[in-house]
C-alpha cells in the first residue's frame, strides 16, 4: 500500500462519497476508485460495500481507519515539524559557556531568540575555558564561548574584545570620578582575577609602566565573584563591562579607566557548512547583545 490510497481511504470515509473525496484530493473519481480497488487488494479484505450508488464502510474498514487516521496524523505533524526545521523555528542548541556569560548575555540573547521561534531548544553548560578548548573539536556543543589561546581547528572564530572598568560601591569616594587614574586605583585595595589571567597580566604591566605595583589583597577566579566583594565594601575591582552591568543594580558603580585593558574572549561554532541556520541566528542574536557593550574601539 502506499499513501495516495491511505488518504483515498481516509477521504471516502470522512466524505461518504467518491466524488467528494476526488474533489479535495483533486484527482478524477475513476483515479480514486482505483486506488481503493488496489487498496483492498493487498490488504485482502473489503472496505466498503456498494450499495444504491453510495459506499458504506465494512466493519473492517471501520478498525482500519483508526490506525491510518492516526498515522496520516502523524505525517501531518512530521511534514510540519520538517516545515520548522527549514524556516529555523524549531530544533536545539547546545553551549558552552564562560560562567559570567551565562549569568548576562547568554539570556539576554536568548530571550530574542525565544521571542521569534519559541519551540528553540537550549542547553546552557557552564564549563572551564580549558574543558570547552578540549571537547569542543568533537561537536559537544554547537557554540563555545572561551577565553585564549584559542588554536585553529577548523572552526570558525571571533575575537570579542571589551574594554574593562572598575567597580567601586555606591558612596565611594571614587563613584563621581569621570575617569580613573592608575594613581587613584593604586591607593584602593583591590580584588582581582589569578594572577596568570590575561587582564591581571596587563594590569600589572600598566601599573608598573607607571610606576606602581600591582598588588591585589584578593585574587578569585570569576569577575562575578570580584564584584560581591566590592559590594560588601572589601576593595575596588577591575572587570568586563558585561558583569558589571549585571551587578549595577546592587550597589556597585561602574567607573570607566585610564588604562586600555581589555577582556579577551573568543565565540567558537562550526563553519558556514556545517552550521545549522538556527545556530547561524543565534550567533547573530548573540553578537548583538555584545555589541551592546562595546565601544567602538572594542573588537
Amino acid at each position: 500500500m502506499n499513501l495516495k490510497q491511505l488518504q483515498c481511504f481516509k477521504m471516502i470515509m470522512l466524505h461518504k462519497t467518491v466524488s467528494k473525496a476526488a474533489e479535495v484530493l483533486n484527482m478524477s473519481q475513476p483515479g480514486v476508485s482505483t486506488m481503493i480497488a488496489n487498496l483492498e487488494h493487498q490488504l485482502g479484505f473489503s472496505l466498503f460495500d456498494r450499495r444504491s450508488g453510495r459506499l458504506h464502510p465494512t466493519v473492517e474498514a471501520t478498525y482500519f481507519y483508526e490506525v491510518t487516521d492516526r498515522l496520516l496524523g502523524d505525517l501531518d505533524l512530521a511534514n510540519q515539524v520538517a516545515n520548522q526545521i527549514r524556516q529555523g523555528k524549531f530544533g536545539a542548541i547546545t553551549i558552552a559557556t564562560l560562567p559570567g556569560y551565562g549569568l548576562t548575555v547568554l539570556p539576554q540573547a536568548i530571550a530574542r531568540m525565544h521571542a521569534t521561534k519559541p519551540d528553540v531548544k537550549f542547553d546552557i553548560q557552564t564549563r572551564s575555558s580549558h574543558m570547552v578548548r578540549s571537547l569542543f573539536p568533537s561537536q559537544q556543543y554547537d557554540i563555545a564561548l572561551v577565553e585564549p589561546p584559542v588554536e585553529p581547528s577548523g572552526n570558525v572564530y571571533r575575537e570579542i574584545r571589551l574594554r574593562c572598568v572598575c567597580v567601586v560601591p555606591t558612596g565611594h569616594h571614587l563613584a563621581t570620578r569621570e575617569v580613573l587614574s592608575v594613581e587613584e586605583m593604586a591607593q584602593e585595595k583591590i580584588v582581582a582575577l589569578f594572577n596568570d589571567h590575561s587582564t591581571s597580566r596587563q594590569l600589572s604591566a600598566a601599573f608598573a609602566l607607571a610606576g606602581f605595583d600591582w598588588a591585589p589583597l584578593i585574587h578569585t577566579q570569576f569577575f562575578a565573584t570580584n564584584c560581591e566583594l566590592v559590594e560588601k565594601n572589601v576593595g575596588i575591582s577591575i572587570v568586563d563591562p558585561i558583569t558589571a552591568s549585571h551587578f549595577e543594580n546592587r550597589n556597585l558603580v561602574a567607573v570607566p579607566i585610564e588604562l586600555d585593558i581589555f577582556h579577551e574572549v573568543f565565540l567558537l561554532h562550526p563553519p558556514a557548512g556545517e552550521a545549522a541556520d538556527l545556530v547561524d541566528q543565534f550567533v547573530q542574536e548573540l553578537l548583538g547583545v555584545i555589541s551592546s557593550y562595546e565601544r567602538s574601539d572594542a573588537y
